[in-house]
């Protein structure tokens, strides 16, 4: 905790609050204002951990500017990597256009450039125009996905998990830590973040397939299904995962990250109104490539 003094008027910055109860309220309440959502419940369940990291700029003792960074550890083509996810950037309505969020954006790019491999974020179409200030570029994301012909039954063995039942959660963090990667784009090790959407965002979508010992994320609309991820202990073959989870009704899989095999698939531009931008030492790599972050990786 340190003061500052930007255009005349003194912020007091403060970073990694997340066991104060008073600035993490505070900072609980612009997310909600700004986001519709807060980190409360996550942090009460024990999921908040070391590798998210708020930096804020506070005003009579209220949080009023912040931009967080979530450390990542993925597995890109069996390479073991580091990435830094900028997110949670935010600034009370009565503060904004005084570079309270420019301030926070460069300590954090300055302290982290040299202790990762690679740095990005999404943005909305609002704050297009505020990140390549940092050097950031756009990279498009494509989405793969592929058509079903077959006549296929849904497995006997795929259940629901329920999220608030004990020895479903045991079995789904069992699962997922240390998971064999499904993706060439995949995030590893990070049980804090997939705890974050399996509590506020996918409680309904979350399933077991006894047959494979695989945790599936997936959703249902019409007749296509949305494979948000795949997680099991050992390596299990995509295909075979579809074909135990989807019957006749469901004519298209859509993928939520690139799958290790690409064959059979269609590749197309992945357009859901938020944008990624990748630090420029190391966008050309990700253009190259025309993939996606799998979406369950999204801070």
């Amino acid at each position: 905790m340190k003061l500052i003094e930007l255009n005349n008027i003194n912020y007091t910055f403060v970073k990694d609050f997340k066991h104060d109860p008073e600035i993490r309220a505070s900072f609980n309440a612009l997310t909600e204002a700004t986001f519709e959502f807060n980190f409360e419940s996550w942090y009460l369940s024990g999921y908040w951990d070391d590798n998210y990291i708020p930096y804020s700029l506070m005003h009579n003792n209220k949080v009023i500017s912040n931009v967080s960074v979530s450390k990542i550890e993925f597995v890109i083509e069996n390479e073991k990597k580091v990435g830094i996810q900028i997110g949670t950037v935010m600034t009370d309505t009565a503060y904004r256009h005084r570079g309270l969020s420019k301030f926070i954006m460069e300590y954090v790019l300055n302290e982290w450039e040299t202790q990762s491999d690679f740095i990005y974020l999404f943005a909305n179409d609002s704050v297009l125009d505020f990140y390549p200030k940092f050097n950031f570029e756009i990279v498009n994301e494509y989405q793969y996905s592929k058509s079903l012909n077959s006549i296929n039954k849904l497995s006997s063995s795929l259940r629901k998990l329920h999220i608030d039942d004990a020895s479903d959660k045991e079995l789904l963090l069992r699962t997922i830590h240390d998971a064999h990667p499904i993706s060439k784009l995949a995030m590893q090790n990070n049980t804090a973040l997939l705890m974050f959407y399996f509590l506020l965002f996918k409680k309904n979508s979350l399933y077991y397939l006894d047959e494979l010992n695989t945790v599936i994320i997936m959703d249902m609309e019409g007749d296509t299904l949305y494979l948000n991820d795949v997680f099991s202990k050992e390596r299990v073959a995509l295909n075979d995962v579809i074909k135990f989870i989807t019957n006749t009704t469901i004519k298209r899989v859509q993928l939520g990250f690139v799958p290790l095999d690409e064959t059979d698939y269609q590749k197309s531009l992945l357009n859901t109104g938020d944008t990624l931008f990748v630090l420029k030492d190391k966008a050309a790599y990700f253009k190259n490539n025309a993939w996606m972050f799998p979406v369950l990786s999204h801070a």
